[in-house]
C-alpha cells in the first residue's frame, strides 16, 4: 500500500475520519465519563436529505458562551433561575412503557426504592420499565432479545449484521412525525442538530432517535495543572520532544507522567487519522501512511523511558481516573466531557486544577484534532409498538428537553432536596444522585452543552479548548453510512490491529511489524469495508 503525502491538504484534512467505532455500522468502544460505552450507528447510505428533521434550536435561554462558527458547543456559567416548563400535561398514555439499553453506571436502586424513578413515572403518566445491561454485554443481550422476538417499546440499537434490513422490519417508521418541520411538535427532539439525524435514516425513512453528544465526545488530553505548577512547569510544551522531557521530570516514586499509552494523542500530533479519509470524493485508507509508525515509535519511546505507569496497558478506565485524581499520573486521556466529571469525582482534592492540553504538532505548530461522530448511538421504537408511536415520541421529547428547562433539570439531576441541593441556581448532587441513573438517557437525551455547576472557570476553559482544537480537525466521513462487512468483522479486525499496536508500544514487536498487521487487516475485510463505504458514499451523493 502506498503511503499518503506526509502532510495532507486542508481539503483532505477537513473531510478525514479517525474513530475506530465510527468505522462500523455498529461497534462499541471505550466509555465516556457519563458512563457511556460510545457507539456509532451507520445509516443505509441511501438516506434522503429531504427526510431529515428541521433543526429548531431552543431559544428560552441565552448562552454565556454561544456556539462559535459551528465549532463549539454553547456554554453556560450557571443554571437559569426559575427554569421554564415546556411540557404540558403528561406525555404517556397510562400504559406501561418498556425499554432496554446499555450502561456503564452501577445499577440504580429498584423502582420501589427509588424516589426519582417513581417521580419520573408520575410525570410521564406511564410506568417506565427499563432493562439495563453493562455496556460490554449489551450486544449479546440485544441479539438474544431480537432472536426471542421480544423487543420492547424502545430499544437502543445493538450490533446486527444486517442493519438496514433489520431497521426496516423491526423499527417503526417515524418519518411522518419527524420529517422536516413536522418535528416542531417535539421541541426537545427539534433542538437536536440536523447532523445527528443522519444516523437515523434508513432507505430515506426516519427509523430512530439520535442520542446526541456533539463535541463533548472530543478525544482530549487532560493535565493536572496544579501538579505541573508545583513542579515548576508553567509553559505548554511546543512539540513532542518537549512533552517527553516534561514527562521524565514528572516521573518518580509512585508517580508516572502517564496513566495510559497515548497513541490517539500521538497520532493527532503527526496529523494522521487511524483508518479512513476522503480525498476528492474517494474513500482512502490511511493505514499505510508512515506517520502511523512515527506515532507508535513516539509512544514506545515514552514506555521505554519509564514515564508510563507499568499497569497502564491492563488498567480499566476507572482505575486510570483514580490515578489521575490521586496524582499518581499527571496526564490523562479521556473524552472531553470527563473534564466535568473528574471534578465531581475528585472535588475534595485540595487545589485541584484540571486543564486540557492543546493538540501540539510533533515537531512544532499545531496537530490535528479528531471530531468524532456526534452521537453516542441511536434508539428505535419497535415496529410492534408503531400504534403508540406518537405517545412514545412525546415521552422521548420530554426526556430530550433542552438545557435551561425545568424538565432538563429534573431528568439530569433529579428531585430538589433529594438528589440535589440548589446552591444559588445550580444543582449540586447529593449522596442520592445515583437514583437518577435509571437509563432514561438511553431512550432520548438533550442536545449537549458545556455546563459544570459552580465552575465558571472550567466552563470557560472548556469552551476555549473546543474553539482552539477544532480550527484544524479531521471530520468523520462515515457518518450516515453503513458497511455490512464492518458490522460482521470490524470488532475482530480492530482487536487484532489493537494487539499489534500494544505489542509494538510495549516493545514486544518491532515497529516494522505494523505494515504486516495492516496487510492482515486489509486482507481480512478492511479492503471490503473501504469499498462498501465508498459505494454508500457515492449513493448518498446521488
Amino acid at each position: 500500500m502506498s503511503a499518503h503525502p506526509r502532510h495532507p491538504s486542508r481539503r483532505a484534512v477537513l473531510t478525514t475520519g479517525l474513530g475506530i467505532a465510527a468505522l462500523a455500522g455498529i461497534s462499541a468502544c471505550s466509555s465516556d465519563s457519563d458512563g457511556d460505552s460510545s457507539t456509532s450507528q451507520g445509516g443505509s447510505g441511501g438516506g434522503s436529505a429531504a427526510a431529515l428533521p428541521a433543526y429548531i434550536p431552543y431559544e428560552g435561554v441565552e448562552a454565556d458562551l454561544p456556539v462559535q462558527d459551528g465549532r463549539t458547543s454553547s456554554g453556560f456559567f450557571a443554571y437559569p433561575a426559575g427554569p421554564a416548563t415546556i411540557s404540558t400535561g403528561t406525555p404517556g398514555d397510562g400504559e406501561p412503557i418498556t425499554a432496554m439499553g446499555p450502561t456503564s453506571f452501577a445499577l440504580p436502586p429498584a423502582m420501589d426504592q427509588n424516589a426519582f424513578w417513581q417521580e419520573m413515572n408520575e410525570r410521564l403518566g406511564s410506568e417506565l420499565h427499563i432493562t439495563l445491561t453493562p455496556g460490554g454485554e449489551y450486544d449479546a443481550k440485544f441479539a438474544t432479545t431480537v432472536a426471542g422476538r421480544a423487543l420492547p417499546d424502545f430499544f437502543h440499537v445493538g450490533s446486527t449484521q444486517s442493519l438496514p434490513q433489520f431497521m426496516a422490519s423491526e423499527a417503526a417508521d417515524l418519518t411522518d412525525f419527524l420529517s422536516g418541520d413536522a418535528i416542531a411538535d417535539y421541541p426537545g427532539l427539534a433542538n437536536i442538530p440536523t447532523a445527528s439525524w443522519q444516523d437515523c435514516i434508513f432507505d430515506g425513512r426516519i427509523r430512530a432517535i439520535p442520542i446526541q453528544r456533539g463535541l463533548v465526545n472530543l478525544p482530549t488530553l487532560f493535565a493536572r495543572q496544579d501538579l505541573l505548577e508545583a513542579a515548576g512547569i508553567t509553559a505548554t510544551p511546543q512539540n513532542f520532544e518537549e512533552l517527553s522531557d516534561i514527562s521524565k521530570e514528572l516521573t518518580g516514586g509512585n508517580t508516572w507522567a502517564w496513566g495510559s499509552l497515548p497513541l490517539a494523542y500521538a497520532r493527532a500530533t503527526v496529523d494522521v487519522p487511524s483508518y479512513w479519509m476522503i480525498v476528492d470524493g474517494t474513500f482512502t485508507s490511511t493505514l499505510g501512511d508512515e506517520r502511523h509508525e512515527q506515532a507508535l515509535e513516539a509512544v514506545r519511546a515514552l514506555q521505554d523511558a519509564g514515564v508510563v505507569n507499568p499497569d497502564a496497558a491492563s488498567a480499566p478506565t476507572s482505575t486510570r481516573k483514580d490515578w489521575f485524581g490521586a496524582g499518581r499520573s499527571i496526564f490523562h486521556e479521556d473524552s472531553f466531557i470527563a473534564w466535568f466529571s473528574l471534578y465531581v469525582q475528585h472535588g475534595s482534592v485540595p487545589g485541584l486544577n484540571i486543564q486540557a492540553l492543546p493538540v501540539i504538532g510533533f515537531d512544532g505548530g499545531t496537530g490535528t484534532q479528531f471530531v468524532p461522530n456526534p452521537n453516542y448511538g441511536i434508539t428505535a421504537i419497535s415496529a410492534g409498538s408503531a400504534d403508540r408511536a406518537e405517545t412514545l415520541l412525546r415521552v422521548a421529547d420530554y426526556l430530550a428537553a433542552p438545557f435551561g428547562t425545568e424538565e432538563y433539570l429534573f431528568c439530569k439531576f433529579g428531585i430538589d432536596g433529594v438528589n440535589f441541593e440548589l446552591e444559588g441556581s445550580d444543582p449540586v448532587p447529593t449522596d442520592a444522585a445515583s437514583e437518577v441513573n435509571i437509563g432514561s438517557l438511553y431512550i432520548a437525551d438533550a442536545a449537549r452543552v458545556i455546563y459544570a455547576p459552580n465552575r465558571e472557570a472550567v466552563v470557560q476553559a472548556a469552551w476555549d479548548q473546543q474553539n482552539r482544537v477544532t480550527e484544524k480537525s479531521f471530520q468523520d466521513p462515515t457518518l450516515g453510512l453503513y458497511s455490512e462487512t464492518a458490522s460482521r468483522k470490524l470488532a475482530s479486525l480492530e482487536g487484532a490491529l489493537g494487539d499489534a499496536e500494544l505489542d509494538i508500544m510495549l516493545g514486544r514487536r518491532p515497529v516494522s511489524d505494523w505494515s504486516a498487521a495492516v496487510e492482515e487487516f486489509n486482507a481480512g475485510g478492511g479492503a471490503d469495508i473501504l469499498a462498501e463505504y465508498q459505494a454508500a458514499y457515492d449513493e448518498l451523493q446521488g
